[in-house]
């Protein structure tokens, strides 16, 4: 049930390959900020860890060139969230197939929460809850990472849908714990640095 260090740093690796790729000052930066949420909320949570930190691992990974300079406002982004989901299944099931460590079954899971992480009205189970709920103190936690891709009317129009359609889905009590600390810090640092 654990994963152990050496098959992270592996999928960490390989990961990063694509990440650095993606979206400037955002991938790198909020996937590992996405995976220390996961390991937080995992130890106070129900969940199993060699799923779940791979799947926060590899969830945006089908950024790897599919934003740029003219696409990278907030409304570009939720247009090309499906296109993302489906590159990064694809990229996912080809880099656990490449590190090995993983049964099929495992496969499958991983891929499978990789694939409707940001499919916000579809996601219904606990696992893909946890996802949402890691990848989301990830995007608002201005502490570690800057919205330096936003203007501030992009990140307002970012902070009204994420009240609206993803603090409701959170669903555990460490989860909402931390989203009271940092949905506050988040509009904060927009009124005052942006």
């Amino acid at each position: 049930m654990k994963l152990n260090i050496q098959l992270e740093q592996k999928l960490k690796f390989e990961v990063l390959k694509y990440l650095e790729k993606g979206r400037p000052n955002w991938d790198v930066p909020h996937t590992l900020d996405c995976v220390y949420w996961m390991k937080k909320l995992l130890r106070h949570e129900k969940g199993n860890p060699r799923i779940l930190i791979p799947a926060i691992y590899l969830h945006d990974i089908g950024s790897a060139g599919l934003f740029n300079e003219k696409n990278i406002d907030f409304e570009s982004q939720q247009k090309l969230k499906k296109e993302q989901m489906k590159r990064s299944v694809i990229l996912s099931e080809k880099i656990l197939n490449k590190i090995g460590g993983f049964s099929k079954g495992e496969i499958e899971k991983i891929v499978h929460l990789v694939g409707v992480h940001d499919d916000l009205g579809k996601l219904r189970t606990h696992d893909e809850l946890i996802i949402l709920e890691a990848d989301s103190l990830g995007q608002i936690n201005t502490d570690k990472i800057k919205p330096t891709n936003f203007s501030k009317s992009d990140y307002l129009k970012f902070l009204d849908f994420f009240e609206e359609e993803r603090v409701s889905r959170f669903k555990t009590k460490t989860g909402k714990e931390f989203l009271n600390k940092l949905l506050p810090r988040a509009k904060r640092y927009c009124e005052e640095n942006m």
